[in-house]
């Protein structure tokens, strides 16, 4: 089993620059100073993170923010991360960082440059890409649009992904969803979870949900996801580590009066082996208005 550390290592370095694009992927092969495709019987490590869009006045700021970030990402060493208000330029710097991953992501307000993004990334040695899609939390999915009583534009990332080593899918989706909106949140959450499992080839992939939704456990999003049959990897792990909230407002002593707004949920045929809420800092100051969720999974052998 993979480890599973909870601080970060002064002597963590960034990865060198350099990423494919997923219409670039070589389905089924390893590239040159890749890694061997990971032992099918090792755990999926999940992070969701809304890394907070570049806002000038933000204190600490993106740019002092960023390096750390890319760190704390790389000592944590997902297999999939799943980001939220990620601006296109903030995904290029994650992404350069990070050349092991393929990734994918669209901008909200046009459906490609302009706006946040809920970018996926996935380490390429490890998941070939099956399909990607964004779809729009509004009545009209299919392109950019805002729906019901939304504040902005909202988006759920689909990427379809094969484990190369087991043969595995899995249908992961990655979603923000409105501040505003009491609707709109419950719609897109209904959205997001709703979808049938990806099929390939007769073989159904498992469903993983992650990302900022606005909204804690007890409410209408939260309970219309736990209604498609999917679970809360926090309430099923059974390791957990870190406090209860994950919006810290930019202060480590917050953590949103114990409240969990951002989540990740596993659906049938997937089991939660640990479930974490980093909260590492620099000279005092967190790395986002969030903390991330790191959760290990792996296929239910019950």
């Amino acid at each position: 089993m993979k480890p599973f550390p909870l601080l970060i290592a002064a002597a963590c370095a960034l990865l060198a620059p350099c990423v494919a694009a997923p219409s670039n992927t070589q389905a089924g092969t390893v590239t040159e100073g890749q890694t061997p495709p990971a032992d099918a019987a090792r755990p999926v490590r999940m992070m969701s993170y809304n890394i907070r869009y570049d806002a000038p006045d933000d204190t600490p700021n993106w740019a002092q923010r960023r390096p750390h970030m890319a760190r704390q990402i790389a000592f944590f060493d997902p297999d999939i991360l799943g980001v939220q208000e990620a601006l296109l330029p903030m995904v290029a710097y994650l992404a350069e960082q990070a050349p092991a991953y393929d990734h994918y992501g669209v901008g909200r307000d046009d459906g490609a440059q302009a706006g946040e993004t809920t970018t996926l990334f996935w380490r390429r040695a490890r998941f070939e890409t099956v399909s990607a899609e964004t779809l729009w939390c509004s009545p009209t999915p299919d392109r950019p649009s805002k729906g019901w009583d939304a504040a902005l534009p909202r988006t759920v990332t689909r990427v379809v992904l094969r484990d190369r080593a087991s043969g595995r899918l899995l249908d992961v989706r990655n979603a923000h969803m409105d501040h505003v909106g009491a609707v709109a949140r419950e719609r897109c959450a209904a959205l997001a979870s709703d979808l049938a499992p990806a099929t390939v080839e007769g073989v159904t992939a498992a469903v993983v949900l992650m990302g900022d939704f606005n909204a804690g456990p007890d409410t209408a999003p939260y309970d219309r996801v736990l209604a498609a049959g999917l679970r809360d990897a926090r309430a099923v792990s059974p390791v957990v580590f870190g406090p209860a909230g994950t919006y810290n407002d930019f202060d480590i002593a917050k953590d949103n009066d114990g409240v969990a707004i951002d989540h990740v949920f596993v659906g049938p045929g997937l089991s939660v082996e640990r479930y974490a809420v980093p909260t590492d800092s620099f000279a005092g100051q967190v790395i986002s208005d969030h903390f991330p969720v790191v959760v290990d999974i792996a296929p239910d052998r019950r």
